[in-house]
């Protein structure tokens, strides 16, 4: 497994995500591409649809030859980009959701599966997310999760 390099920034891949998503889906009118904290405080009625959120969701901190002694942790950040959409028509199946939802998850897929952030971060790999989600007035939300690997490293304390 090839190791990135530490970064400064713990959270350094959000930015990059949210820039990637915008560059490569520029061309869909009325996407906006939106971090968690523009989700803080937001009421599902004044919800912007379509959208991405792009959202941290911890890290997997693996053990044995990957930590040493403390020293270094190679981890598995990981990453949703959830895909939000509204389409009031079928309400009940969310039929209509899902084909408003399934480009959009198709171009967040291809804009972001294989692609490396930047320096000190692995490429996006795609893992298993959340079941969809339903709500009424015709809301469906769409969870993609990914992962990316940032090698941390402790200051000596020799």
């Amino acid at each position: 497994m090839s190791q990135a390099l530490h970064h400064d920034d713990y959270l350094v891949a959000e930015g990059l995500i949210l820039d990637r998503l915008e560059a490569e889906l520029s061309d869909l009118a009325g996407l906006k591409v939106l971090s968690a904290a523009d989700l803080a405080g937001v009421t599902e009625g004044a919800q912007h649809t379509p959208a991405l959120h792009v959202i941290y969701m911890g890290d997997a901190v693996p053990g044995g030859e990957q930590v040493d002694e403390g020293n270094y942790h190679v981890l598995r950040q990981r990453w949703m980009v959830v895909v939000a959409v509204r389409n009031a028509r079928h309400q009940r199946t969310g039929q209509a959701a899902r084909e408003a939802a399934g480009p959009l998850l198709s171009r967040a897929i291809q804009a972001l599966s294989g692609w490396r952030p930047g320096q000190g971060l692995g490429s996006l790999v795609r893992v298993s997310a959340p079941a969809p989600a339903f709500t009424p007035g015709g809301f469906g939300y769409f969870p993609l999760q990914f992962e990316t690997v940032l090698m941390t490293r402790a200051p000596s304390v020799d």
